[in-house]
């Protein structure tokens, strides 16, 4: 199956025009809008579905109140969702849309669908730094941004009652590669042999119950990190840790509080992956999870605009 990654993602929602203006402020833009459905759109096409939550058609939520109630995998070819069918009818229930768009569920009864990937290529030119004894940027100011402009939705992380299922059913039924281990504790995982660092990260539920834990948005770099965060922070929106930087990815990131269910998050600078990496087991520790980070958002000189 030749996955290319994360096409959409659909959240239930208890108030559509909070919701609405949250994913304006993020960055996307609303490419249709109605009262039961509205879709935001990244550079790269990648979607955000907004519903109400009890709407008809919606798949069942994995916990209550606002959440993530579908994730939509990209796939190249039709091929693929005709394997992807077969292999997941066998012992679950799976329904097929007229355009081939695949839907089921997973072991934890996430609702997960494929179709063939909407998503364009999107280079984002590389911002010139200047290093001793090789200046790139020469008689010009670095960049800055008054907000972001996501380019694609790079990774969902979910806390799971059973790791070792989930774990199985994405990597043996569905293809996924583990790149790392928090040893005892999750598993980052992508859905292509060649491709960034993790799509999806499972995480042994504290308590046993499922649950989004969050959604994260690829920017440019780690200027868009902190001048996308900035401007979230501005317009009212809580951080919830961040920026800082991930050690297992080597990515920046800022964590903001979704009204929309769970954290969502800004990254960018994350590891690219080959067939020859070897996972490595990641001891848990804060240290681990961020080189640093500061936890509740930064200061912009002449006032304070802390989230």
């Amino acid at each position: 199956m030749s996955f290319i990654g994360i096409d959409a993602v659909t959240y239930g929602v208890g108030n559509m025009d909070t919701a609405r203006r949250f994913f304006t402020d993020w960055g996307l833009r609303r490419v249709s809008s109605g009262k039961t459905r509205t879709v935001f759109e990244t550079q790269a096409k990648c979607q955000v579905i907004l519903r109400p939550r009890g709407a008809a058609g919606l798949p069942k939520a994995i916990q209550r109140g606002n959440t993530l109630v579908e994730a939509i995998w990209g796939v190249s070819a039709k091929r693929d969702l005709v394997a992807i069918a077969r292999e997941l009818s066998a012992d679950r229930d799976v329904t097929v849309d007229r355009d081939g768009t695949v839907h089921s569920t997973d072991p934890m009864g996430l609702g997960i669908a494929f179709r063939r990937s909407r998503r364009k290529p999107v280079k984002a030119a590389r911002t010139p730094i200047n290093t001793p004894g090789a200046a790139e940027r020469i008689d010009a100011q670095s960049d800055f941004h008054d907000k972001a402009n996501p380019i694609r939705i790079g990774h969902m992380v979910f806390n799971v009652p059973d790791l070792g299922a989930m774990v199985d059913f994405y990597t043996k039924r569905l293809g996924f590669h583990i790149s790392d281990r928090y040893v005892g504790h999750g598993v980052f995982m992508r859905c292509a042999a060649t491709g960034n660092h993790h799509n999806l990260f499972l995480l042994q539920s504290p308590d046993g119950k499922a649950a989004l834990n969050h959604v994260a948005f690829e920017v440019r770099d780690i200027h868009e990190v902190f001048g996308g965060g900035l401007n979230v922070t501005r317009r009212g929106w809580k951080t919830e840790i961040g920026p800082g930087r991930h050690p297992a990815s080597s990515a920046y990131f800022w964590y903001f509080k979704n009204p929309c269910g769970g954290a969502i998050e800004y990254f960018a600078d994350e590891d690219f992956l080959t067939p020859k990496w070897k996972p490595r087991g990641i001891k848990v520790s804060p240290e681990n999870f961020a080189e640093w980070a500061l936890p509740d958002g930064i200061r912009r000189f002449g006032g304070d605009i802390k989230g």
